[in-house]
């Protein structure tokens, strides 16, 4: 046992209903297929982290107007067909940010050890520099640093709900907040490599070119960019 858990934030690739902000630049049906690639291949990569448990953490879909579908039963329906085992799914009902990141950590926590948790759109992200902090610092608060401000990765022992409560999630100054409060907490904190995740067209453009130079990296992603 490896006294760690893993778990990752998604939401199911349904055309139109997953990275919205992709649309302005491309069909609804193309990014579906394109944040299941990089679904898979987040989890496919943090598969090399030996773990105890590996969980699909997945925001609720809201049921399309008029019908009276179960939100969890569909979203997990949807997830099912890109989560391989050994990885289960829990649905979340909240949607609010900082709520589904506290109860992810808190269910990840359950019984002890750590919990590491992922974003699922940074696919091409490197898991040696992840292995390395969680081996050689076993109380450290592991963060890994977006470059527009957010974060791909968190790691820790115990939950501290002030690091997320009220902060400017999906804003540049999420990470610098989250700094300070590390710092108002005394944490011990160990920064990963800064590394980028996909949510606008020019994110798009740029795993493109870091894929046709290293398919390695994230490869169901990559051919999914060459065929999609």
């Amino acid at each position: 046992m490896s006294g760690l858990r893993i778990g990752v934030l998604a939401r199911a690739p349904i055309g139109g209903r997953c990275k919205p902000a992709l649309l302005a630049a491309h069909e609804p049906k193309w990014i579906a297929g394109l944040y299941g690639s990089m679904l898979r291949d987040t989890l496919d990569g943090l598969q090399s982290l030996e773990a105890d448990d590996y969980v699909v953490f997945a925001e609720a879909l809201e049921p399309e107007p008029g019908t009276k579908a179960d939100a969890k039963a569909s979203t997990a329906d949807v997830l099912a067909r890109h989560v391989p085992a050994p990885w289960r799914i829990v649905v979340q009902e909240a949607s609010d940010p900082a709520a589904r990141v506290e109860a992810a950590l808190a269910s990840l926590l359950e019984g002890g050890g750590r919990a590491l948790l992922s974003v699922s759109d940074a696919p091409s992200c490197p898991t040696e520099p992840l292995a390395e902090a969680l081996a050689e610092d076993a109380d450290a608060f592991v963060l890994g640093p977006s470059d527009d401000g957010g974060f791909y990765a968190v790691a820790t022992r115990t939950l501290e709900p002030r690091l997320f409560r009220g902060a400017p999630f999906g804003t540049p100054a999420l990470l610098e907040m989250m700094r300070v409060r590390c710092n108002e907490l005394a944490l011990n904190v160990r920064e990963l490599p800064t590394w980028y995740d996909v949510d606008r067209p020019s994110d798009v453009l740029r795993l493109l070119d870091e894929l046709r130079r290293h398919p390695e990296r994230a490869p169901r992603t990559a051919q999914f960019l060459v065929s999609g």
